[in-house]
């Protein structure tokens, strides 16, 4: 089929997306480009038929947001292939949380989905596309779907989307920035355009039947393939929050991934939407802040509302480092002076000291009470937290209970969790519920008879409960911490494509680790497991050595032959030279006799060598160059050995030899 999708097939798109997160780290466009035609072999059976260009998010300079991604290009002329990928990568750092809460929750922001568009276009531009029309597709995991499927709604440029464990299209984010579907949920719901905030007050149910009629008149939905794992807790969130809608509808089916547990959807399902809209009501300011003023204005605002300095923990630091210090004192050394001196040098050192750190100590106890006084606003503002928290530890039993239903955690583990949730809660509300004597005061200044003498008490008791109560959350969270540890990783992973790309091939007898393809099957009526992908790399590998061993015994031959046999034979030559020279020549050695014992008046008349020349015995290059030849064709005959034990076992069910053959 002409221009027929490249990386259509799911282990593929879905391989190919998972390695992308490596760019983000560092990986080279030679090393990714390697990797992704590797894939190709082991799933395809076939070499990928297209010259392949990348063009990634870090080399832009246009994008506005946090977001991440990489841009393929294939081409063939010769087979008509002209195909565009853009892979959107999922939340991998902090500014990408921060966009799923303001982008994804509140929907005040859709940048990343922006950008994405903004990726393409500048990839065009890159690869010499513009005014053609090459196949667009677009991939993504977990918020990178969000951003593919909006930006779809938005420009309707791809011609197939593929998501795998997505987050789905939000309402009141599509609101956000789509100016067409703002207006007519406006004319619909009868909404005033001077409030944009007006639309969470709508039923959730009817805004998303409204939005999901909108999307399907404007986008082709049967060009959206999703793959769900329904292990996944964002699966569970997704299909249970106000304000998300999933198209098309048959990707609301998920996929068990994980046969031990059931997933969370039925847990999520009764999370209450009031408690949702009471905290999207609680966090608009600081979104709407965030939309006008960036990072900076929503920590303003959060800052504001609960009192807490963004700057608390590193202040905190800073301040015990400053009575470190404070408490440090300079050693003086009293063998240099008399020893009826040293008493009083020891105290006047001593009392300088301490007359030095004065303003020191002022100074920190400025710091102190200032962060004294922003923890007892933030104890102020705390209520809303406390109430969630109370509404979870009012459904522990419910919650957790059904963690044990479904084979997350077990009867025991529940109890202590559910212990030290109330603990936790106890703390929180005694803390919360604490009156300082200045808010009495303002309350009810007539109150006021001791002049505000006791306003030193409030705080000292305030303090005291702080630390109390302050260990004692620390205690609960860490217990917590440790029982929801194991639970939380197995619920985590299911959020991953490791996880549903084996349970798409668990029948085939292929599963996958770190991107690596591992093959089974049973012979003998055991199971043999083989990592195909690191196997066949050690082949090609081996290989290279021994033709590399090779080269070397070859280059060492050539080396032993020019400085020792040729070398030795020259020697032979250049003595019988010298042995020519004297018997034709005897009178030139007539010195030499002078120098003996012969007598007086003797004369050399003649000289005979008797060139018999003996010298070390060689050994024959042949022979051992034979020998390091034979070692290294052993070598070469394992690895072949190795390569056809594999291909016989597999190649049947698997196409091993294809992939042999075609990955050298």
């Amino acid at each position: 089929m002409v221009n027929q999708e490249l990386l259509k097939k799911d282990e593929v798109w879905l391989r190919i997306t998972e390695l992308e997160y490596k760019m983000k780290h560092g990986m080279s466009k030679e090393a990714f480009e390697k990797e992704v035609r590797r894939i190709y072999i082991e799933e395809m059976g076939e070499v990928l038929p297209a010259d392949m260009k990348i063009y990634t998010s870090s080399e832009s300079s246009e994008l506005k947001s946090d977001y991440d991604g990489t841009v393929l290009y294939f081409e063939n002329e010769e087979k008509n292939i002209s195909q565009l990928y853009v892979i959107s990568q999922g939340s991998n750092d902090s500014g990408d949380w921060l966009y799923n809460a303001i982008g994804l929750f509140q929907g005040k922001d859709a940048s990343q989905a922006e950008d994405a568009l903004n990726l393409l276009d500048e990839a065009e531009v890159q690869f010499g596309l513009k005014g053609k029309q090459p196949v667009k597709i677009a991939l993504g995991h977990s918020l990178a779907n969000n951003n593919n499927l909006t930006a779809q709604v938005l420009e309707q440029e791809f011609n197939q989307i593929y998501g795998v464990n997505g987050a789905q299209i939000n309402v009141y984010q599509l609101y956000t920035a789509d100016s067409d579907f703002a207006q007519k949920v406006n004319l619909n719901f009868n909404l005033s355009r001077s409030n944009p905030n007006a639309i969470y007050t709508l039923p959730p149910d009817k805004l998303e039947q409204f939005a999901v009629e909108y999307i399907e008149e404007k986008i082709d939905t049967s060009s959206i393939h999703q793959l769900r794992s329904s292990n996944d807790p964002l699966y569970a969130l997704m299909e249970n929050t106000r304000g998300f809608v999933t198209v098309p509808e048959e990707a609301k089916e998920g996929i068990v991934t994980n046969k031990n547990y059931t997933g969370l959807s039925p847990l999520f399902a009764n999370l209450p939407d009031k408690e949702i809209a009471k905290w999207q009501a609680i966090f608009m300011p600081a979104a709407d802040a965030y939309m006008d003023n960036g990072v900076d204005g929503a920590l303003d605002v959060l800052e504001e509302m609960t009192g807490l300095k963004r700057t608390v923990f590193d202040d905190f630091n800073e301040l015990q480092a400053d009575l470190q210090q404070l408490l440090e004192a300079d050693t003086i050394d009293l063998s240099e002076y008399p020893v009826f001196m040293r008493g009083e040098m020891a105290r006047s050192h001593a009392l300088g000291q301490v007359g030095a750190k004065i303003p020191q100590a002022f100074d920190l106890l400025s710091k102190g009470l200032t962060e004294f006084y922003h923890i007892k606003q933030f104890q102020r503002n705390v209520g809303p937290i406390v109430e969630t928290v109370q509404g979870l530890n009012d459904s522990a039993e419910e919650v957790f209970g059904y963690l044990v239903e479904a084979g997350y955690i077990d009867e025991a583990s529940k109890d202590i969790i559910v212990k030290e949730l109330n603990g936790l809660t106890e703390s929180l509300q005694v803390l919360h519920d604490y009156k300082h004597l200045e808010d009495v005061y303002k309350e009810s200044p007539y109150l006021i008879r001791d002049g505000g003498s006791g306003l030193l008490g409030s705080d000292v008791a305030f303090l005291l409960l702080l630390i109390e109560h302050g260990e004692k959350l620390y205690g609960h969270w860490q217990a917590l911490e440790k029982e929801l540890q194991e639970v939380m990783d197995e619920i985590g992973h299911s959020h991953s494509i490791h996880e549903l790309l084996n349970a798409l091939n668990e029948e085939n007898g292929v599963s996958y680790y770190n991107n690596q393809m591992i093959v089974s099957t049973q012979h003998g009526g055991e199971e043999i497991r083989v990592n195909l992908s690191a196997t066949v790399e050690a082949y090609y590998n081996g290989l290279s050595i021994v033709e590399q061993q090779q080269e070397q015994v070859q280059a060492f031959v050539r080396l032993y032959e020019h400085e020792v046999v040729e070398d030795v034979e020259n020697r032979k030559k250049a003595l019988v030279h010298a042995f020519n020279e004297m018997e034709s020549n005897p009178k030139a050695y007539q010195h030499l006799l002078n120098k003996s014992h012969a007598p007086a008046g003797s004369r050399i008349e003649r000289i005979v060598v008797h060139d018999q020349i003996g010298g070390i015995t060689l050994p024959e290059g042949p022979v051992w160059e034979a020998a390091l030849v034979e070692q290294l064709e052993k070598q070469r005959t394992f690895l072949e050995k190795m390569r056809e034990g594999i291909e016989d076992i597999f190649d049947e069910e698997h196409n091993v030899v294809a992939i042999f053959t075609l990955s050298g």
